[in-house]
């Protein structure tokens, strides 16, 4: 009988921390590579709805909730006259989406891209009051955090940031991947496998039923399996046919 390798749990921003570069890498291999597939249809509309959902605002803020590296941000930097808020637990990845940021907001012409574009490492569970610039949004989205915390905790922290009427866009981990094996990642380093406790998988109908107690509405579910049932098979393995990904659609009352 084999040995099983034990797997070092770390603090969310120790993890990610210590994943640092190499976060963004491979993303045909893991879950970013198919949030970014999903990205194409979920993003335009998300945005075409924040729109609609305030179109007397000119200048709309726009908050990216758990931005990591800034993978999803730097997607919002060609909205005109948008002020555009990154937040996030760890602050080496923080500094990494601070820097390409600044690479491309620069490539685009003044007159299509965002007026203002701010990074805060900001951790809800340790500092509930978000920082100031993330207050008062008009629409949010959030990428691939949801797993690290619980639904209470995650809905707390997200509903005081955007305005009434405000689109949010939510990514998960399908539940059915997740209760098929748990994620880790190998340190660069040493090999060793870690991963964080702060690591939740939450079935899609107590989403539906937490939304409300926090003043939000899940208006729209969405489910995806990767085309190429090895998108995901660097670190997950193959599951050809499995539900990976969940994106929630949801609308502040």
């Amino acid at each position: 009988m084999g040995t099983q390798t034990a797997t070092k749990l770390l603090p969310v921003e120790e993890l990610y921390g210590s994943w640092g570069n190499a976060y963004d890498q491979g993303q045909v291999n893991n879950m970013q590579g198919l949030d970014a597939v999903q990205q194409e249809i979920y993003l335009p509309k998300f945005l075409s709805l924040t729109y609609d959902a305030h179109p007397a605002q000119k200048n709309l803020k726009i908050v990216d909730f758990g931005c990591g590296t800034g993978r999803t941000t730097l997607k919002l930097l060609n909205l005109p006259s948008a002020t555009i808020v990154g937040l996030d637990a760890t602050p080496q990845l923080v500094e990494l989406a601070r820097d390409k940021s600044a690479a491309h907001l620069n490539s685009l012409p003044q007159d299509t891209r965002a007026a203002s574009v701010q990074y805060e490492v900001y951790n809800p569970l340790i500092h509930p009051q978000a920082p100031e610039c993330a207050q008062n949004a008009h629409g949010l989205i959030s990428t691939l955090a949801l797993e690290h915390f619980t639904l209470p905790e995650f809905f707390k922290a997200i509903s005081p940031l955007v305005q009434p009427g405000s689109p949010l866009m939510v990514t998960d981990l399908h539940p059915d991947l997740a209760t098929l094996n748990s994620y880790t990642i190998a340190d660069e380093n040493s090999g060793e496998l870690m991963w964080t406790a702060a690591s939740h998988i939450h079935p899609i109908d107590d989403v539906k039923a937490e939304a409300p107690k926090w003043g939000m509405e899940v208006v729209e579910v969405l489910e995806a399996s990767p085309k190429d049932p090895k998108m995901v098979g660097a670190m997950r393995g193959n599951w050809e046919g499995v539900k990976c990904w969940v994106g929630y659609r949801l609308r502040k009352d």
